[in-house]
């Protein structure tokens, strides 16, 4: 016979589960959400959600508005493929040769089904969910690479369709195009930048978004949850859109950044030449580390980013346009991610790259169905890398094991809670540490050490490294990066 002690832990915890499976029912509907994954490459935190009132984001400051918005969401990796695969797998690089566009890409290739997913959508994928991918989520802007001789995806295993329409005038994907067909060249005319007077249709944004729409309307009718990823292309470089969105700023209203130059006591390891803006597109001026453009050109060209952040905004309304018509939007989870921040100018610099805020801080915005507080940003730290659990939890399907993220649930139901101490972010040779008030970045070689430090509390746009006035903190934040540091700086010393 049960005896009566454990006859109540038993009755306790069935009753534990039957409540759980009660909230878990009325939180999504008596159904497994779906989960529309919007992936918009370069997009920093420039949106009217995000305080920037000269920005014309009316469908993301709309979704921001009953979801929650990220202040403080910090990316691994300040450059594409890398930040898409720490994104994917839920992991930081540890080492160097990780910071490779292809690198998640080459080694999935032509394998076989791992036991361990490769993504979280495969493993999304393995749990119910059907998988369907279109512009660019991984890298190449087709989900697609060679191998072998042969057309691949480069998650082989996670998608059940990956949707690239090669009757696009672009002939599939649309990655540094400009209009109608026309794509950047390595030895021709490349303008960073491009309004023409065509429909939205003129650049790859208005296919994905109808590649999109017409995926919802197929999704609808079928009886297994969803997991749909869009990625949009702008505003990376070139920056292009139709004239219309050009025409929607008062250019005489544009203001360049407020911090222009280079921060001063800052060592030149952390600057860059902007090569990917100066050296693969055409100018009628020249800058670099510590040279500023022009005001009047600086204004051209963040008139251009904002115009294109603009279009691709636009593309993102008709992606939930169609979701709300098919009454999708009650039982699906909406995520918006910006890949990487971008300087305008900021520190001389025009690019990401870097391991300042400016290219660490990118857009975040999650939507859950009947999310409580809805509307009310969260400044708690979060990483890109904690995206991987927390669509776990929000899809009721298990955590993996030997994740480097934390679930950001806790944030999506009480918007005023801490989140992460502390988000680790790599480049090169370099280390970057963001806690609640300081951005720390170390810069280590077997024979050289720089240190940039900078207070948040009173310097919110990096302009004055305080490395050598506040060695304590120094020390102290170093001590953390050297334990945290996972053999990417195998050099990395401490401060005496």
């Amino acid at each position: 016979m049960i005896n009566d002690n454990l006859q109540q832990k038993l009755l306790s915890v069935v009753g534990i589960f039957f409540l759980c499976c009660v909230v878990s029912l009325k939180l999504y509907g008596q159904k497994q959400p779906n989960i529309l994954f919007i992936s918009i490459d370069d997009l920093r935190p420039q949106l009217g959600a995000y305080g920037e009132q000269q920005m014309i984001t009316p469908n993301l400051d709309a979704l921001a508005a009953s979801g929650r918005l990220f202040e403080r969401h910090y990316v691994q990796v300040p450059t594409c493929g890398p930040s898409r695969a720490c994104l994917l797998t839920g992991k930081n690089v540890i080492k160097k040769s990780d910071i490779n566009h292809h690198h998640l890409a080459l080694s999935l290739a032509g394998t076989e089904e791992p036991e361990y997913p490769e993504t979280f959508i495969h493993h999304l994928k393995r749990n119910g969910y059907y998988t369907v991918g279109m512009g660019k989520i991984s890298h190449n802007d087709n989900g697609h690479r060679k191998h072998e001789g042969k057309t691949v995806l480069e998650l082989p295993h996670s998608w059940d369709k990956f949707v690239n329409d090669t009757s696009s005038p672009w002939g599939g994907g649309g990655l540094h195009a400009y209009a109608n067909g026309k794509r950047r060249t390595k030895d021709g005319d490349n303008p960073p930048f491009e309004f023409l007077d065509v429909p939205d249709e003129g650049y790859p944004d208005g296919w994905i978004a109808n590649a999109a729409t017409q995926q919802l309307e197929t999704l609808a009718e079928q009886k297994h949850p969803f997991f749909m990823a869009v990625g949009f292309y702008k505003p990376h470089l070139p920056f292009c859109a139709p004239k219309k969105y050009w025409d929607m700023y008062d250019h005489s209203k544009i203001n360049i950044s407020p911090n222009p130059e280079a921060p001063r006591g800052v060592s030149d390891v952390f600057l860059h030449n902007s090569t990917e803006f100066f050296g693969q597109y055409n100018h009628p001026e020249q800058g670099g580390a510590g040279k500023r453009l022009s005001d009047d050109y600086a204004k051209d060209i963040v008139h251009a980013n904002y115009a294109a952040t603009t279009y691709t905004d636009a593309q993102v309304g008709k992606v939930l346009n169609k979701l709300k018509a098919l009454n999708l939007d009650k039982n699906t989870i909406v995520i918006v991610w910006g890949d990487h921040g971008w300087h305008l100018g900021d520190h001389t610099i025009w690019g990401k790259h870097s391991t300042f805020d400016k290219a660490l801080n990118s857009s975040l915005i999650i939507k859950t169905p009947q999310m409580k507080k809805s509307g009310i940003q969260t400044d708690g730290l979060v990483a890109t890398v904690d995206l991987y659990p927390t669509i776990c939890e929000l899809a009721g399907v298990s955590v993996p094991k030997h994740l480097d993220g934390k679930s950001m649930v806790p944030l999506l139901n009480n918007p005023n809670g801490k989140g992460k101490k502390s988000v680790m972010s790599y480049w090169r040779n370099i280390l970057s540490m963001r806690t609640d008030k300081y951005r720390m970045a170390v810069f280590n070689t077997e024979n050289r050490q720089e240190i940039m430090l900078f207070d948040h509390r009173v310097d919110p746009n990096e302009t004055e490294n305080l490395a050598s006035k506040r060695p304590k903190i120094v020390r102290r934040l170093l001590k953390k990066i050297k334990r945290d540091n996972q053999r990417f700086l195998p050099f990395l010393k401490q401060k005496e």
